[in-house]
């Protein structure tokens, strides 16, 4: 019997990836958890500070990607580019282990050591899924759900350990395990490199060509220092996203037009229709590591339960436990539902009205709530465990489904680039956002005491903050609804 007609469609070659890609979602956010302590303990940041560094590294991380989709396409291979981002990604986290010890001025070198090696990583294993079942499409959304349940599995482990070892025991050995993780996930692949050996692109196939290898080094070098200046000057990430942007879009819009197949270049009009969705979702989303981490921080009773709670592990532990209780439920529903499952239009449309919901009801609990009280976090279980994890399964899980069926294989990586380009868009202007609330004093220190008129004002902004979010969420909520059948007609899938 197939795997397909037992059930058991998820492939040997799926896992082992999955196991990789555990290990460097521990890392990243292992990291990202803690990176706004991180940032006013290390270099002295106010939170507004800290807010703005972090969704500049978090963009950065995101906007190269489309880079590492040409390089995998082109130079390297998927699963050669993916070895290289991974191990500089291990080299990463231990030179901010140390170097941030040693001097404050090697952070930065450091934080652009992870994003060049997030940049060449991240498309791959996506792409290398897309390779194990592109003659199978239907599974396409369970294998991708399968595989973020995955992702979230590596994030939950972090959002426990790592800030409880920020905490107790320091930054050094904190940000070590991460890069031990990441060497873990290393060998493990290559012990079972067999089992993936076939399964690659047309370039990945074939022997590395030792004229591109001298090449390929200098500009990972180049991009290291172009990254590190970057970092220190906030202005020119805004400018580089702009720009990237811009050329990203106009790259996508062109393909389009050179399309020759009617139905093909209609499913690529959507794919530009659904990314706009992502932008407004992942400015949503980032408020869940910004805002809402400093939020609990100041005005959430954090004793649960007789425990009382690091607010660094707040935000991860609550959305990848959702994510994680939910995706075997979501992946089941698309392979019950089957034909009958809902377009991608009307799953992005339901994931903004969720994601909308999840801040919609933070703002009523602010709202019922005196300012000068901090309120229950049960209520934030259901706002992130259940709206938002459900929103994210709908959208960030399914992106790099998205892009794996509305474009043709020839721009795979490209595409693929593209989506991480819209989320580096939203994610940065999501962290401004979460900037203008943020607290702009108290730079170096992370226990910062609010007077009663302060503790009260800062109350009221996150309470703006959430009802703004939840409003301008559920408008887009309802005209993706609207138009969505439109576009699902455009897709061919009625």
């Amino acid at each position: 019997m197939s795997n397909s007609q037992s059930g058991n469609f998820l492939k040997q070659p799926f896992f082992i990836l999955c196991f990789l890609e555990f290990f460097e979602r521990f890392g990243y956010y292992g990291f990202n958890y803690i990176s706004i302590y991180f940032y006013i303990s290390k270099l002295g940041f106010s939170e507004s500070q800290a807010t703005v560094l972090m969704g500049g590294f978090a963009a950065l991380t995101y906007v190269f990607n489309a880079v590492g989709g040409y390089v995998a396409d082109n130079v390297l291979g998927i699963k050669r580019t993916m070895f290289v981002g991974a191990a500089l990604l291990c080299l990463g986290y231990a030179s901010l282990a140390i170097g941030s010890s040693l001097s404050p001025h090697l952070v930065y070198p450091a934080l652009a050591f992870i994003i060049i090696g997030s940049c060449l990583f991240k498309p791959a294993p996506t792409n290398l899924i897309a390779a194990i079942y592109g003659s199978d499409k239907s599974k396409l959304d369970s294998t991708y759900t399968y595989f973020y349940m995955s992702i979230n599995m590596g994030s939950f482990c972090a959002s426990i350990l790592i800030p409880l070892l920020a905490k107790n025991v320091g930054y050094t050995v904190a940000l070590l395990v991460c890069s031990i993780g990441l060497l873990l996930g290393i060998i493990y692949n290559i012990k079972h490199y067999y089992v993936i050996r076939e399964v690659d692109n047309r370039i990945g196939l074939i022997p590395l060509n030792v004229k591109k290898i001298a090449p390929f080094i200098l500009s990972v070098i180049v991009g290291i220092v172009f990254v590190t200046v970057m970092l220190e000057n906030d202005g020119l990430i805004n400018w580089l996203l702009t720009i990237a942007s811009v050329i990203i879009f106009t790259l996508f819009i062109w393909q389009i037009i050179k399309e020759e197949s009617r139905s093909q270049k209609q499913k690529m009009i959507v794919a530009v229709v659904l990314l706009f969705y992502a932008v407004v979702f992942f400015v949503i989303y980032q408020q869940k590591n910004t805002s809402f981490m400093l939020f609990n921080k100041h005005h959430v009773n954090l004793n649960f339960l007789g425990w009382d709670i690091n607010p660094q592990t707040v935000p991860g532990f609550l959305g990848t436990s959702g994510i994680i209780l939910l995706s075997p439920i979501f992946a089941a529903m698309y392979r019950r539902l089957g034909k009958r499952d809902l377009a991608l239009p009307q799953k992005f449309a339901i994931g903004l009205f969720l994601s909308a919901s999840a801040y919609g009801l933070l703002f009523l609990v602010c709202l019922f709530t005196n300012p000068s009280d901090k309120i229950s976090f049960a209520w934030e279980i259901l706002s992130i465990s259940v709206f938002f994890a459900s929103s994210e399964l709908l959208i960030s899980a399914l992106g790099v489904s998205l892009m794996a069926q509305l474009v043709p294989d020839r721009m795979r990586g490209f595409a693929m680039g593209t989506w991480f380009i819209t989320s580096a868009l939203g994610i940065k202007l999501g962290s401004y956002v979460a900037s203008l609330v943020a607290n702009n004093a108290g730079k170096g220190k992370i226990d910062v005491v609010y007077s009663a008129s302060e503790q009260i004002a800062s109350f009221e902004k996150y309470q703006h903050l959430f009802g703004s979010i939840a409003a301008f969420g559920l408008a887009c909520g309802v005209i993706a609804w609207l138009i969505g059948g439109r576009l699902t007609r455009m897709i061919g899938n009625n």
